[in-house]
């Protein structure tokens, strides 16, 4: 469910891209850090975009090192150094990419996914979710509800997505403690309300394939292709889309921050808006982009 949160490269600032890289790349090193090198795989533009909101909120600089990558040793890149708010992030992505495996095992019956929980995931989680109580149970209890609303076959779009979006508002909540004001606390909620939406029409062809459950194939709707999928239901996938981005737009001009705002205003403003658009025209399903 992760991989949407990208900033509009095109109209960004290079001084702002470059601080975003360096957060992607800082944040992939702590994962390596604390959690091996094999858990860096779950590196992701939706956390990284968590890491740089963190940042913002708490005033807290982050600290820039030019190191060496596992992908190219012979050239150095600025990355964001390793800290306590990093690790921090670095067990919320442990706690939500355990709970991303057992989804896709849920889901899927996936040995491959239940292979990677137990022996790479899960170990790193359980200490992720002694240090994060809070925000493992935010999460495991968002999938739980889900998963009653998928049994029921939920056809609202605003009541399928809220448990996730609960659950990442909450999980902003721990991380920020007293810094998460209402305002941080209404981006994160629409943001993963967002998030979960944009997955489901991403992954609408493929649940229809393997009769999986999905807010807009549900009440019995009989899918032909995504083409069809979009000229049947895309414009209330734009209206719950829309609602998502501008709850987020909103709330994201009520709050003044004195570092990266030029890295949060492209990815909320743009970034959002260009992925949105990308999304509702495409009728193939969504590359995931590198940065």
């Amino acid at each position: 469910m992760f991989g949407y949160v990208l900033p509009d490269k095109p109209n960004m600032f290079v001084k702002d891209f470059t601080m975003y890289k360096a957060f992607y790349c800082g944040l992939c090193k702590a994962i390596g850090k604390d959690c091996g090198q094999c858990m860096r795989l779950t590196t992701n533009y939706d956390v990284t975009f968590l890491a740089v909101l963190a940042h913002a909120a708490t005033g807290e600089e982050a600290g820039i090192s030019n190191e060496t990558c596992i992908l190219n040793p012979f050239r150095k890149k600025s990355i964001v150094r390793y800290s306590p708010l990093m690790r921090k992030i670095v067990w919320i992505n442990s706690i939500l990419a355990h709970y991303k495996c057992v989804d896709d095992v849920e889901d899927n019956r996936s040995v491959a996914k239940r292979m990677t929980d137990a022996c790479v995931v899960r170990r790193h989680y359980k200490r992720a979710r002694r240090e994060m109580p809070l925000s493992d149970r935010a999460v495991g209890d968002g999938y739980e509800q889900l998963r009653a609303l998928e049994r029921a076959d939920c056809d609202s779009p605003d009541r399928a997505a809220h448990p996730f979006a609960q659950s990442i508002e909450q999980v902003g909540r721990e991380l920020l403690g007293e810094r998460c004001t209402d305002e941080i606390a209404s981006i994160l909620y629409h943001m993963g309300k967002w998030v979960y939406l944009m997955d489901a029409i991403d992954d609408a062809a493929d649940d229809a394939k393997h009769g999986k459950y999905n807010v807009f194939l549900a009440d019995g709707y009989a899918f032909v292709d995504r083409g069809q999928l979009l000229a049947d239901k895309g414009e209330q996938m734009e209206t719950v889309l829309m609602s998502c981005y501008r709850a987020m737009c909103d709330a994201f001009d009520k709050v003044r921050f004195e570092r990266y705002e030029g890295v949060l205003t492209n990815i909320i403003w743009y970034g959002i808006l260009d992925r949105t658009r990308d999304m509702l025209r495409r009728t193939e399903k969504c590359k995931k982009i590198r940065m």
